[in-house]
Formats: structure tokens, sequence, C-alpha cells
């Protein structure tokens, strides 16, 4: 498997996301685990694309609910557009970390911003 891009979180303010994005990685990006970040996808290409972060299980135990099924995150971005998404602390990988893919990279760039104080 190919070597992920880490990233470095960026501090936004809500009237602050003109930071400056980077070019997605082929192999996929990543970031150190943090409450209270999210990433802003920016598609430039004629074509949608999709952010997936894996989710780290199968199946949780919920309680009272029993077992429920984890999905995957996915962000899907129209042509010329920008999405936001949040990765909640359940979705860390086996290193500590948020990871996730693109089905392409073609004019997508990529930031993570933290709103923590």
């Amino acid at each position: 498997m190919a070597e992920l891009t880490v990233l470095a979180i960026q501090k936004a303010g809500i009237a602050d996301i003109s930071a400056v994005l980077v070019a997605a990685d082929v192999a996929g990006d990543t970031v150190g685990s943090s409450s209270g970040i999210f990433i802003a996808m920016a598609n430039g290409d004629a074509s949608p694309h999709t952010l997936t972060v894996a989710a780290p299980t199968a199946t949780t135990d919920c309680g009272n609910f029993g077992e429920l099924d984890v999905e995957d995150i996915t962000l899907v971005v129209a042509a010329g557009d920008t999405g936001f998404v949040s990765i909640p602390l359940a979705y860390i990988d086996g290193s500590g970390d948020f990871a996730w893919t693109y089905d392409a990279i073609t004019s997508v760039t990529i930031g993570v911003f933290s709103i923590a104080p």
C-alpha cells in the first residue's frame, strides 16, 4: 500500500475557511486524531468526487440496541463545489490517526481545520 500524506491541522474561525488547501494525495491522506476537526474538500473537476473514511469495525455493541453496523463515512462533492465533513473520534485508525481515500484526485484539494479552542 502506498504511503498516505500527513496533513497539518489549521486553526480556523467560523468566518475564516479561506485557508490554503493542498492537492489530495492519490494514496489518500491522514491527520492526527483530535476532536473538533473537520475536513474541507474542494472539487475543481467536471465530475463529482468522493472522500471515504473506512469504518474502523463492521459492528459495535450499543447496549440495549445490541450490535449495530458501522458504516464508512462518505463525502460526495459535486463538480465545482466544496464539501465539509467531521470525523468522529470512533473512526481513529490502527495508527491512532484519521485516514481517508478518494475515488479520484483530479483537481481535488483538501484541508483539515480545527474549531476547537
